[in-house]
């Protein structure tokens, strides 16, 4: 099964419980699910962190950046 027929699989069953307590239980174990695997994918390696720092230091250079309107305009041709 592909991500969409789980996540649909998933509220079809969630759908049909109508116990509160359940559903109540099942909201702290996804809860905990997704918090525990975004925590584990928040951990950079160091070639990954070792590129942010040197973005973020570039970031700070006034050459780099772009105002406000042509940011703006970048963003109309992306969404068009």
């Amino acid at each position: 099964m592909n991500a969409l027929e789980l996540k649909g699989g998933m509220i079809e069953m969630i759908a049909g419980v109508q116990n509160t307590d359940t559903l109540h239980r099942l909201y702290l174990m996804i809860h905990q699910i997704i918090a525990e695997t975004e925590e584990a994918d928040k951990a950079l390696t160091p070639k990954q962190e070792a590129v942010l720092e040197q973005d973020l230091l570039a970031s700070e250079q006034a050459e780099n950046l772009v105002s406000h309107e042509v940011a703006l305009q970048k963003m109309a041709r992306w969404l068009n």
